[in-house]
């Protein structure tokens, strides 16, 4: 973890090393931007400091550490200097540099005169981290610490002075990723997707080692899929809220999801049973269902504790607050009991040792498969046709206002239509499962109303590690003719979950169809005047109990 944060720091550093020896001017005079009077100052930065000794020992820091040249060089900087008194006790170490020194100093001038017409601007300073300048009640804090009233002109820029040091915040992805900052549970996943790319192109080439081989001043792209997908914790330029658990909070939400994740391994065998029925066989307590198990329960601890921008959880407009996941949460303040909060440059932390969210709002939700999308369906005995119900009054009953219509290939009873649905991201849950119908006047206003009668097989892993289909269950009653039809068809227990379509996919995979829903007519011969065997299915909902 130390190995990765320097490496952040370096990074850091080295552009903020190159940023602070570009060349660049501002498009207005000093004088005339700040209308001053009087004698122009000729005299640098660095010039002008050390003719004061109220800053000598920020003086001496400086002359440490090498940035004296930079301040006495033609570029345009705003010094923002402790006084003697803030920097008593203050040591020197190894991050002085990029922490303190490169943390009081700023690219271009920001004096009062950018505070006229605003009460705060965000200065970007030579570390990368931003701070806010700011006026209340005509005083001025740099960081909220208090500035001197007096500016300070130099040829190359301004002074102003500080009674006491600026505080210095990680961002969001440092400060997780700090040694012992109790939070090493979720930094060693989202570390785990860091990965540094040798940039040929941006590095310097400056010699060759005893074999021939070109060395390079070497520079490294920094890539993380899950910051990309989530968000860009480790950008200065990027705001968001986020919770974080500590290590304990990390501990409580795996014991309390494990039994959600749990999953098979290896296929032992692979056959059809007949026709579209899968007879399968899968290894159990394996290697391979271990680490699926806690990919997928890791992934689902993490995917929601990020929010855009600094949020105030108790007064979200519509009272909900989505997380950079999309998943939305409803009176969002419980998030935060027991949360403690902890500044961060680029947002807002609370840290946690309990995560709050609901299941059913984050990562066990309910799924619902449209009938008419044709991934993970199979028909026999079937013509399958997909509706629209736009132009119709059924337009907001019907999901996604499109189903499909099954019509018999046969008047053989024992040919009666089939379709099979494979549900997806199912978890080891206990499921209430509904088919939802669409009569024919969902897309014909006038038709003739007709009903059907059906019957639904459901075919999952059972906890032998096989896969098979459970005895028929018998649609409750008829479908309605003249309306939507939401049948309760089973409540169910899947003994393991199938959570195929985790965002990160890695070397090691399962099976993604191994929960699958049959829906098949039951229209006997002498019931055809009463019955049709034309099936018009909406979708298929899998509603999480709640236990």
């Amino acid at each position: 973890m130390k190995d990765i944060m320097k490496k952040i720091m370096i990074k850091i550093s080295l552009a903020a090393g190159a940023l602070a020896v570009m060349a660049g001017c501002q498009d207005n005079l000093w004088d005339e931007h700040y209308g001053l009077d009087g004698t122009v100052e000729t005299r640098n930065l660095m010039q002008v400091l050390e003719s004061m000794p109220e800053y000598s020992e920020f003086c001496s820091v400086v002359k440490r550490a090498g940035l004296d040249s930079v301040l006495a060089t033609d570029q345009t900087f705003t010094v923002w200097v402790p006084d003697n008194e803030a920097m008593a006790g203050y040591t020197v170490n190894a991050e002085t540099k990029s922490q303190f020194l490169e943390n009081h100093i700023s690219r271009y001038l920001y004096g009062g005169v950018d505070l006229a017409d605003t009460s705060s601007v965000r200065v970007k300073m030579l570390n990368g981290k931003s701070q806010d300048y700011a006026r209340e009640n005509g005083n001025y804090t740099f960081a909220g610490v208090p500035v001197k009233a007096e500016e300070i002109p130099a040829g190359n820029g301004l002074v102003h002075g500080l009674s006491r040091i600026a505080p210095f915040y990680y961002n969001l992805y440092e400060n997780i990723c700090q040694e012992g900052n109790g939070t090493d549970s979720l930094a060693a996943f989202l570390t785990s997707f860091d990965e540094y790319t040798f940039n040929e192109e941006k590095s310097t080439a400056i010699g060759k080692n005893a074999l021939g081989q070109i060395v390079y001043d070497s520079i490294f792209d920094f890539n993380n899929d899950w910051l990309r997908r989530y968000g860009h914790l480790h950008s200065e330029d990027s705001v968001y809220t986020m919770i974080v658990p500590s290590d304990e909070g990390w501990k409580k939400s795996r014991g309390r999801m494990a039994e959600y994740f749990r999953t098979f391994g290896e296929t032992l065998k692979d056959t059809v049973k007949s026709l579209i029925i899968p007879d399968r066989e899968y290894a159990v307590s394996t290697a391979l269902s271990d680490s699926l198990s806690e990919a997928w329960m890791k992934q689902a601890i993490c995917m929601d504790l990020v929010f855009r921008k600094d949020v105030d959880f108790s007064s979200v407009p519509g009272d909900s607050l989505a997380s950079t996941s999309g998943n939305v949460f409803h009176h969002p303040s419980y998030l935060l009991a027991g949360a403690v909060e902890e500044p961060v440059s680029n947002g807002r932390i609370w840290k946690t040792d309990d995560l709050l969210h609901k299941p059913e709002e984050s990562w066990l939700k309910t799924i619902v498969v449209e009938a008419e999308n044709t991934s993970g369906r199979e028909s026999n005995y079937a013509v399958i046709s997909s509706r629209s119900s736009s132009a119709t009054l059924f337009r907001d009953s019907v999901s996604e206002q499109r189903f499909i219509e099954v019509t018999a290939t046969s008047e053989n009873p024992r040919q009666q239509p089939i379709v099979q649905f494979t549900v997806p991201n199912t978890l080891a849950a206990r499921y209430n499962v509904y088919c939802v119908f669409a009569p024919a006047c969902a897309y014909m206003e006038g038709v003739e109303a007709d009903s059907t009668k059906v019957n639904f097989y459901l075919n999952y892993v059972h906890e032998d590690g096989r896969m098979y289909e459970d005895e028929v269950i018998v649609g409750e009653t008829p479908t309605n003719g003249s309306t939507m039809t939401k049948m309760f068809v089973t409540q169910i227990k899947l003994p393991y979950a199938n959570y195929s379509e985790s965002p990160f996919s890695g070397p090691e995979t399962q099976d993604n169809d191994c929960v699958k829903l049959r829906v098949q007519a039951n229209v006997a011969r002498n019931e055809t005047t009463k019955y049709t065997r034309t099936m018009r299915i909406d979708c298929l909902i899998f509603e999480p109990v709640i236990e």
